[in-house]
């Protein structure tokens, strides 16, 4: 038995950047989906960014907003904790969350945005973890939706490393 005690990091509710002239909505959201499937007989989960295919993290290039979707009729942001959390104290590059794509059924989110400063002068290839935290739906035997908390582990990379 661990003794470690497990913290998450809430995300900046504004974030602030040195340089007041960039504009962090001149380029597109950057989108990354957390896709719940099946696989033959076995439940999958997987990551997609539309833009770089090849990736399985985030990449901040540039100051950006970073719109995660979860693509599954069972998948919504949890209702009890931050949709999106990090592993240590990040609030200094990542903040503003935007909740979107509300479903009235269940009251609960399919969509989070939020603002990513990026890493000017990092080391290439710094990881910054964090948890989509989800929540699973099931029926029960009597067809009653019953809710299952899950923390999703991606990472975002800031600065990405050079191929």
């Amino acid at each position: 038995m661990s003794t470690l005690d497990y913290t998450q990091y809430g995300l900046a509710p504004w974030l602030v950047t040195e340089d007041k002239s960039e504009d962090w909505n001149a380029t597109a959201p950057i989108i990354f989906n957390v896709v719940l499937g099946t696989n033959g007989q076995s439940v999958v989960l997987e990551y997609q960014l539309p833009d770089y295919p090849d990736q399985n993290y985030i990449p901040v290039t540039c100051n950006s907003t970073i719109q995660i979707n979860l693509v599954s009729e069972q998948l919504f942001f949890s209702k009890e904790f931050d949709g999106i959390t990090t592993k240590e104290p990040l609030s200094s590059f990542y903040g503003g969350v935007e909740y979107c794509n509300y479903d009235k059924e269940f009251g609960r989110y399919k969509t989070v945005l939020f603002k990513a400063r990026f890493n000017k002068g990092g080391k290439l290839g710094t990881c910054h973890r964090f948890n989509v935290n989800v929540d699973l739906l099931q029926y029960t035997s009597a067809g009653e939706p019953t809710w299952i908390g899950l923390a999703i582990d991606p990472d975002i990379k800031n600065p990405p490393p050079q191929d």
